[in-house]
């Protein structure tokens, strides 16, 4: 069973109580923890990646402009679009008989494109 970290407990237990003291009471709950990686399970998909990248392309994207872009059928492009609008990360407008996608928000656009650069960086370099 983890032992509760406390100021007391970081004085005794702890090589940097001057580093660890101010983190205490600020780490993700379980639950927030669970969410947070959930998020990031939806993006760790390369046909969800490649899906969002070019809704970030664009303001909206059908889905028969989506399958064609992304050289999917339509049932496949379908799927992952309802896991990613039911995770929060794209949104659905219908026109007639026509789905419109476009990302969630400008979170989900920043942490894309972060991803994006980050992934362009050549292996090994540091910030």
């Amino acid at each position: 069973m983890a032992q509760v970290l406390t100021i007391d407990r970081c004085e005794v237990a702890c090589l940097h109580p001057e580093v660890v003291r101010p983190l205490i009471g600020r780490l993700l709950s379980a639950e927030a923890a669970q969410a947070t990686a959930t998020w990031f399970d939806t993006l760790a998909d390369p046909t969800r990646a490649r899906i969002l990248q070019a809704l970030s392309l664009a303001p909206e994207l059908c889905v028969c402009d989506l399958a064609l872009l992304l050289d999917l059928s339509v049932s496949a492009l379908s799927h992952q679009l309802r896991l990613l609008r039911e995770r929060g990360v794209v949104s659905r407008r219908k026109a007639g008989r026509i789905a419109f996608y476009a990302l969630a928000d400008e979170h989900v656009r920043h942490v894309l494109a972060d991803a994006l650069a980050h992934a362009a960086e050549p292996t090994g370099q540091t910030a």
